[in-house]
């Protein structure tokens, strides 16, 4: 449908008439432009409008939240800025009530009176003083025993009174009070009670301090729901309660509810009306209190007049959309539609079989381009297929089965089954050829071998038969070493004996010789023992010349010539004495060398006995080499015989591979026509 209709068309729809319905009817129902127009504008119409609705919703709901998240965090931060002052009042309430000086009894009045006001004069405090045991003041005399702060510092515990106001109402305080310590020491008997007073605004000037919006405030309430704090100090002066005013009042239940969950000490948040105003308020209890609680509280038009102007913005900027998107959905719809008309055209002709027909050109970059070149791609791929698969086909009808597809990267997604199928086919006929070729080669080749092992065994059996007369000479010949051996063994055995017998004579000449170096020995032992006899003799002259040496000296001059006799008697026995050692020393000797001869000749004899038994042993060894020399002789005889027997062998086996080899010579010719009939296909070769 032409683009001047269209716009007709989209006039007449505008002007509401019967016939531009039926038309945008018609235009929506039958081309992709009108659903896209319709679908598109319809959608963003739509999707706009919610999103203006819900923007706005959540603009709100997230202004809400947000205020509520702000207005609790300032809620809670306000508690902890009050638990913070409190808490360092307490603190030097306590440090003062730990005071030695102060609880003692010793100490002057008027040094008692410069600790509090200098504590009170650096903390920047109202006034300070010191109560005794029974309450009084130890300044002015007055008394506190039946208050509250009194008592529960004299039981040892720290207290922060609610705001005291005064009769006339022109002034409130607040008192903290805490045990003073005996001795200073913390922990033992309380001797009486010091108190603070902070200045009496200063709970009003944090309340003033918070400031969540232009209208907003803040305060706080005791556990009766009392107002001790407040901008306003008129509504802590006159302890407004609400809760107790909403008994009267219906208008101020729900501030009432909520302050009520403020007593019970819980953190919330909450709206309520006052004054006709509506008004959203944060709370949090403060810790370390008597149980107060701290409100934060602003009217909700401080915070609307964004929302509201964020709702306007909103309503414009989608009006502002949708006249864009009507211009824009209109082009988009132009764009697709007709590039899509023209593909849809291109593939009716190729369902037809137009395989050449050129695909039109879309000069988009976005998916209808896409879907142009898609469009190509089937085109494309379905003539290359058709081409490809007729080509493989044509040249297998011509005994040509080395043949591979040309576009293989065409056969995409399903159509790899084509390429599948027409592989296999040739594949399977390829194989069938192949196996039959490769054992046409198999018997050729084997015929061959089976030809050539016939003729190798055919001269084989030749070769085998001079083979075994040569060996026959030669057992012959080694049949004649071992005669000649045999008759060697026995005239070897002879001359051993021979040798044994005169080696059996050396040994009875030695055993003589034995013998009589054995008699030497004896008679040598007996030389020793008479030159024993000798030395024991010369012993007994001398010790007979020294006696008679004795008795000539007793006998004086006349027994001179009988002393040198006796002189002489000495002389000679110790020559005797000298000789006797000299001979027995050779004596010695010569027993030590016949003792020596002994044991060679002993040696000797047992070497001889080895000789003797190694000949015997030779003898015998020789005897037996002459026994298998002559059994060597007789299986010598019986080899030549078995040797004949195998030469008989041999020669039949020379005839039967010489008709061996004639059979294979006729089965590899067979073989080698057959090879020529399968050479006539062409196969793949990879």
């Amino acid at each position: 449908m032409k683009k001047k209709n269209m716009a007709n068309q989209g006039q007449e729809s505008v002007k509401g008439n019967t016939r531009g319905i039926e038309g945008w009817k018609k235009f929506y129902h039958e081309t992709i432009k009108g659903k896209i127009t319709v679908s598109v504008l319809a959608l963003v119409v739509i999707s706009l409008s919610l999103l203006g609705i819900i923007s706005s919703a959540l603009n709100s709901h997230s202004t809400n939240s947000t205020l509520e998240r702000s207005m609790d965090a300032t809620a809670r931060v306000s508690a902890e800025r009050v638990e913070w002052e409190i808490t360092s009042y307490k603190n030097i309430a306590e440090d003062l009530g730990m005071t030695a000086r102060l609880a003692s009894d010793t100490a002057e009045l008027e040094d008692k009176k410069s600790i509090v006001d200098e504590r009170v004069k650096v903390n920047e405090l109202m006034a300070g003083d010191v109560l005794d045991s029974r309450g009084n003041s130890i300044f002015t005399g007055e008394n506190y025993a039946e208050t509250a702060y009194f008592q529960a510092a004299m039981q040892g515990q720290i207290y922060v009174t609610e705001p005291i106001i005064s009769e006339n109402q022109s002034s409130m305080e607040i008192r903290i009070a805490a045990p003073l310590w005996k001795d200073g020491i913390y922990g033992t008997e309380v001797a009486g009670v010091v108190y603070l007073v902070p200045e009496e605004n200063f709970l009003n000037d944090i309340m003033a301090a918070v400031n969540v919006s232009a209208n907003g405030s803040a305060y706080m309430i005791d556990s009766e729901g009392t107002v001790i704090a407040h901008e306003n100090d008129v509504l802590v002066k006159t302890k407004d309660n609400s809760i107790e005013a909403a008994k009267t009042d219906s208008s101020l239940k729900p501030l009432a509810n909520l302050e009520q969950k403020m007593v019970e000490g819980e953190i919330g948040f909450g709206t309520y009306r006052y004054d006709g105003v509506k008004k959203i308020m944060a709370y949090a209890p403060v810790e370390n209190s008597n149980d107060w609680s701290i409100a934060i509280t602003a009217p909700v038009s401080d915070f609307n007049k964004e929302t509201i102007a964020g709702v306007i913005i909103t309503i414009l900027i989608v009006i502002v959309s949708i006249l864009t998107a009507v211009f824009m959905v209109r082009r988009l719809a132009d764009n697709i539609g007709t590039p899509i008309q023209k593909c849809a055209r291109r593939l009716t002709a190729l369902a037809k079989g137009d395989l050449h027909t050129e695909v039109p050109q879309i000069s988009s970059r976005d998916e209808v381009l896409t879907l142009a070149h898609a469009t190509q791609d089937i085109v494309s791929g379905v003539r290359d297929i058709i081409g490809d698969v007729d080509y493989v086909l044509g040249e297998m009808s011509e005994n040509n089965f080395n043949v591979h597809f040309r576009n293989r990267e065409s056969y995409v997604g399903d159509y790899q089954g084509i390429m599948d199928a027409v592989r296999k086919i040739k594949n399977s006929l390829s194989d069938t050829l192949n196996h039959i070729r490769e054992s046409a080669d198999q018997v050729g080749l084997g015929a061959t071998q089976m030809a050539e092992s016939a003729q190798s065994l055919a001269e084989g059996a030749t070769d085998q038969a001079a083979s075994v007369e040569e060996l026959l000479a030669t057992v012959n010949n080694v049949a004649d070493q071992v005669q000649r051996n045999t008759e060697n063994a026995v005239s070897t055995s002879q001359k051993a004996k021979q040798i044994g017998s005169q080696a059996d004579t050396s040994r009875s000449y030695i055993t003589e010789m034995t013998r009589a170096m054995e008699k030497i020995s004896e008679a040598s032992r007996q030389i020793a023992n008479i030159i024993q006899t000798i030395e024991e003799i010369a012993d007994q002259t001398n010790l007979l010349s020294l006696n008679a040496s004795i008795e000539a000296a007793r006998a004086g001059e006349a027994g001179r010539g009988f002393a040198v006799v006796a002189g002489e008697i000495g002389h000679l026995a110790i020559q005797s004495t000298e000789s006797v050692e000299d001979t027995r020393r050779l004596i010695e000797a010569a027993l030590n060398e016949v003792e020596s001869g002994n044991r060679i000749a002993e040696e000797m004899a047992g070497a001889l006995q080895e000789v003797i038994e190694g000949m015997d042993g030779i003898v015998k060894a020789v005897e037996g080499v002459a026994e298998n020399s002559n059994e060597q002789n007789a299986s010598m005889h019986q080899i030549n015989e078995t040797i004949e027997i195998i030469s008989e062998v041999v020669q039949t086996n020379s005839a039967a591979a010489e008709q061996s080899s004639a059979t294979s010579q006729e089965l590899s010719a067979q073989a080698a026509e057959l090879n020529d009939m399968i050479g006539k296909f062409q196969f793949d070769e990879t």
